[in-house]
């Protein structure tokens, strides 16, 4: 049993391809590849879009930004 599903992936792999299904198969490595990735790879504190170099301003409630003392 085990023996006939490996001669069918040889055989799979083996078969003259086209070069449509060749960038095809191509695509999905990669994509699938991709999609792993963001699975895996691990993500601390959230996701922050920005520098976070210490630049802030604060509004009060006038409308008006308040200085921050040094």
């Amino acid at each position: 049993m085990m023996r006939d599903v490996w001669e069918s992936i040889k055989e799979f792999f083996w078969r003259d391809w086209t070069p449509a299904e060749k960038v095809l198969v191509i695509l999905c490595c990669v994509l699938l590849g991709v999609i792993k990735g963001f699975f895996l790879a691990p993500i601390k504190k959230g996701i922050n879009c920005g520098n976070n170099n210490g630049n802030s301003y604060i509004q009060n409630e006038d409308g008006c930004w308040a200085e921050e003392e040094a």
